[in-house]
């Protein structure tokens, strides 16, 4: 019986060791800047270079969220030096109207593709922003990971 539980272990840990992820070591916890007033990203793991959104749906948001909000859902493309990285972004803008401190958005990315450095990514992306001054200002949190 002890002989059939070592066996059973050994063959356990060794199947493990080939179970790894493809991704193990290849993730990084993002940190980021967008200044969608400037459409530039600033941030650590190469985002650094240019941010373009497309937008391809909107919707109605709820009738409690303050005046002027909308719902949106569109390709977030940030181009770098080492490679592109797109993405579906889908999130709530609002312009808070008759508010003195200004718009705000809040989203999430996923769904991730890329050339260069970022070919093969995933992982998902939360962006928060808010005006500050006359700039946009989101920051970028999560996590991205390589083949």
């Amino acid at each position: 019986m002890i002989g059939h539980v070592a066996i059973s272990l050994a063959l356990s840990a060794v199947a493990l060791s080939f179970a790894a992820p493809a991704r193990a070591g290849g993730c990084k916890t993002i940190r980021a800047e967008i200044d969608l007033t400037h459409g530039t990203i600033s941030g650590n793991f190469g985002l650094n270079g240019t941010v373009v959104f497309t937008s391809d749906g909107t919707g109605t948001s709820p009738p409690t969220a303050p005046a002027g909000s909308s719902v949106f859902s569109g390709i977030l493309e940030i181009t770098t030096a080492r490679g592109i990285l797109r993405m579906r972004e889908t999130g709530m803008f609002s312009s808070r109207t008759g508010n003195p401190a200004g718009s705000v958005l809040s989203s999430w990315g996923d769904s991730m593709s890329g050339t260069g450095f970022y070919q093969g990514a995933a992982g998902d992306l939360f962006f928060n922003g808010r005006r500050v001054d006359d700039i946009l200002l989101v920051e970028v949190s999560g996590e991205i990971c390589r083949p």
